[in-house]
């Protein structure tokens, strides 16, 4: 998977490599239909029109990856526990970095990170 994260790195190869692993065992924590739920829902966040797959992840979930992007200081111990009920604690963990990293991705691409990494 690329991005424009990974894009932005090119002349940086070992630091691309390392954001991909990170990025990578986060995803894999997740799986991917989870990864992709989450992806979409901080995308919409920013504005994209997503398609949902109904069923894919729990409302809870999806409200705490939606929360992260503008407003990750005002989750509460509470939504933080429904998710860790959902996921476990690992994957609350893993969902905070999926949520984050996509949130950084959408950010990459709104200022169009790669072109300006090049000039």
């Amino acid at each position: 998977m690329s991005g424009p994260v990974i894009e932005a790195l090119a002349g940086s190869p070992d630091l691309a490599a390392r954001y991909a692993a990170f990025r990578d065992a986060a995803h894999d924590a997740l799986g991917p239909e989870l990864v992709e739920a989450v992806r979409g829902a901080v995308a919409e966040v920013h504005g994209a029109p997503v398609e949902h797959a109904p069923g894919v992840a729990p409302e809870a979930v999806l409200a705490f990856a939606r929360r992260m992007v503008f407003e990750h200081t005002a989750i509460t111990d509470e939504e933080a526990a429904a998710v860790a009920s959902e996921l476990g604690e690992p994957g609350l963990v893993a969902l905070s970095v999926v949520a984050a990293l996509a949130d950084a991705e959408c950010r990459a691409r709104a200022i169009d990170l790669p072109g300006l990494a090049s000039a």
